[in-house]
């Protein structure tokens, strides 16, 4: 069994640990994430759900901030580095403390250096793994910072769904995969594209849903996949139907092709689960290793 594989099998169990922990956000105060990567893309998700909940919060990738040593008007910074060792994440946190910022990292790993520059960090130790690519801690830790009640029970469901589902594609068909979604629904678009590109090292695109009308469409085949993380708007189940006449467009939503009702973005964990499957397993039948794909590695260290 591929290390990437049993990863996102384990995702419940990751659930339920971490809903031990939490961290208070306070309305009175200014955040921002920061992350490089998948823990961008996650950082995204996480600050427009948090706005919805009356959060103030802005996101940032690493690049950014040490590029243009650039620090927003805030009170927190959020560092998010899986291994806590990605050198913009960690160079970001250190700008960000000399102008006396407070700053909060959250990575998966001991004694890193994140966890020595920041005030305070989360480690998260147990969510560990040995694949390059980011997938079960993607959704734990997504999890964490946005978490309202439990859904453990419900990812376990929606794992078994997604295999079934995607056990009766014919992923052969398919070379170009396109993640459809609104503000936070685009986050994780956005991260299911980059896991297909990861994995399975197709081509893939991430539109805002009727953008997609607009440009993108003119490359759309009977090879291509489309997925939209809906908010259940009337809009994109019509856009479902219209692209239909294409290619073959699953939705994620209520009632949809897998039945996940959109709730303020707090199912958004329970989505990944889908894109990180059809992912690895488009990534088998390509006969490549989702484990160790090339030219990559779990820190990008400059």
């Amino acid at each position: 069994m591929n290390y990437t594989y049993s990863e996102i099998k384990r995702i419940p169990e990751l659930l339920k640990r971490i809903e031990n922990y939490s961290l208070e956000f306070k309305r009175d105060k200014k955040y921002v994430f920061v992350g490089c990567g998948s823990s961008f893309n996650l950082s995204l998700t996480a600050s427009l759900i948090l706005e919805k909940f009356g959060v103030k919060s802005k996101v940032l990738t690493g690049g950014k901030v040490i590029t243009f040593n650039y620090v927003p008007d805030v009170d927190v910074g959020i560092f998010i580095s899986r291994t806590g060792e990605s050198t913009e994440t960690v160079k970001a946190a250190e700008i960000f403390k000399k102008k006396g910022v407070y700053t909060i990292g959250i990575t998966c790993e001991k004694e890193t250096t994140l966890e020595k520059v920041c005030d305070e960090t989360f480690v998260f130790d147990f969510l560990h793994e040995e694949s390059i690519v980011m997938t079960g801690s993607f959704v734990a830790i997504l999890h964490f910072l946005v978490k309202r009640y439990s859904i453990v029970e419900k990812a376990s469901k929606i794992l078994e769904e997604s295999e079934k589902f995607i056990e009766n594609l014919d992923l052969k068909k398919y070379n170009h995969f396109i993640f459809l979604g609104f503000d936070e629904e685009y986050g994780i678009s956005k991260e299911g594209a980059l896991k297909m590109q990861e994995m399975a090292r197709q081509f893939v695109e991430f539109h805002e849903p009727l953008e997609y009308r607009h440009g993108p469409v003119s490359r759309i085949s009977e090879h291509s996949l489309v997925v939209i993380n809906s908010k259940d708007t009337e809009n994109e189940y019509m856009l479902k139907k219209d692209l239909e006449k294409y290619t073959k467009v699953i939705l994620l939503g209520r009632n949809g092709d897998i039945d996940i009702g959109y709730d303020n973005g707090l199912e958004t964990p329970l989505k990944m689960i889908f894109s990180q499957i059809l992912s690895f397993k488009r990534a088998i039948v390509e006969g490549l290793n989702p484990d160790k794909p090339e030219k990559l590695s779990k820190s990008v260290i400059i």
